[in-house]
């Protein structure tokens, strides 16, 4: 079991680690949606997670008191009487976003597995699709203590990688927040970050899966403050060390490979950066399919009572596992990731403003329902 000390800390790494995902990882993220608006980005990636984190503390908060740790059995209950149209609608996005950063953890392992190997692509995305699987099974202890891992392994790789850039191109960023205006307005720039932050609580069902660890009031309140002081952290300096190289890294398909580069790294800062990404995008997958795995064993708990709880895991588990590792294999990726968009800009108005507004209003109630 994980202490009463440590649980919001690994309740807050299971954030970062589903937070820091492939698209992270590469910088591509962080260019498409703060970095391209300009100097606004010396801000907008703080004001998205905090956002972010508030979402959380409602969600955690209610999971703590009602021991809701199924999300669909969340939903039902936090939008009651309006469950119907806003559990569906999530249970839609949710999966939309398992399948999508799922299928594109296992091709961005494959894809650096092979780069660093020279192993074959196939084998190496089956390689990344079993770490997933076992990592996933053993249920949300040890996917907590996986996370805390990776997240520690990531941030000392990414504190190496972006430190060293912002020391040796500090006066690149001096200009770069100097100059005026942006190239697109502030309503742009909120707009982006705004999809950014609709996207981070798509992930909502991985978040609430792992809350049983938080025993208190208390400890709801601590992982927000962990999980935004790591997040916002960690996100605002790799930020900073990308916009340090605007607006040449525009144009670059995989930013921190140029960072890295750019930054007294060499070919050492490009070996830390291959190993976060493989790091990133495994433990991604990890919390993602468990989400839905744990989703899983309690809808079929509930209709198919006396079933052996761990062996209901493994198999939701190890059919999620299969079908993202087809999508993958099989090139749709470029097909259904149209919709990473669109899921942002959905999801602001039927996930991140409704439970900010349940929250800040009902939450009083809650202990009384």
């Amino acid at each position: 079991m994980v202490s009463k000390a440590w649980g919001p800390l690994a309740v807050a790494f299971v954030w970062f680690t589903t937070h820091f995902g492939g698209g992270f990882a590469s910088g591509r993220q962080l260019v498409d949606f703060f970095v391209g608006y300009g100097w606004y980005a010396a801000f907008t990636p703080v004001l998205a997670i905090l956002i972010v984190g508030f979402v959380l503390y409602y969600a955690w908060e209610f999971s703590f008191i009602h021991k809701a740790y199924d999300y669909r059995e969340w939903m039902d209950r936090f939008f009651h009487p309006y469950s119907v149209f806003f559990s569906n609608a999530f249970e839609i996005m949710y999966l939309m976003i398992l399948l999508i950063a799922s299928a594109v953890a296992i091709a961005t392992g494959g894809t650096v597995m092979q780069q660093l190997m020279g192993t074959g692509y196939v084998m190496n995305t089956v390689i990344v699709a079993v770490c997933i699987f076992f990592l996933t099974i053993f249920g949300a202890e040890v996917v907590r203590r996986a996370a805390t891992v990776m997240a520690l392994l990531i941030i000392i790789g990414m504190l190496i990688i972006y430190v060293a850039n912002l020391f040796v191109n500090l006066p690149l960023l001096i200009g770069v927040l100097k100059s005026a205006p942006a190239p697109k307005g502030f309503g742009e720039a909120f707009w982006a970050m705004s999809k950014y932050i609709g996207f981070q609580a798509c992930a909502m069902g991985a978040y609430i899966a792992v809350a049983d660890a938080l025993m208190s009031h208390e400890d709801v309140k601590k992982a927000f403050w962990y999980g935004v002081i790591v997040n916002a952290g960690v996100l605002w300096l790799a930020t900073l060390g990308v916009l340090a190289h605007y607006p040449t890294i525009l144009a670059e398909k995989v930013p921190v490979l140029y960072v890295a580069a750019h930054g007294g790294g060499g070919a050492f800062g490009t070996g830390i950066v291959s190993i976060l990404i493989f790091l990133a995008v495994v433990s991604t997958g990890v919390s993602l399919i468990y989400g839905v795995a744990r989703r899983i064993v309690g809808w079929w708990g509930r209709t198919h009572r006396g079933s052996n709880e761990r062996t209901t895991n493994v198999i939701a588990s190890l059919v999620y596992v299969l079908i993202t590792w087809g999508v993958a294999l099989f090139g749709l990726l470029p097909l259904i990731a149209k919709g990473y968009g669109y899921l942002g800009s959905i999801a602001i108005f039927l996930l991140v403003i409704p439970i900010l507004f349940v929250g800040l209003f009902r939450s009083g109630s809650w202990k009384a329902d």
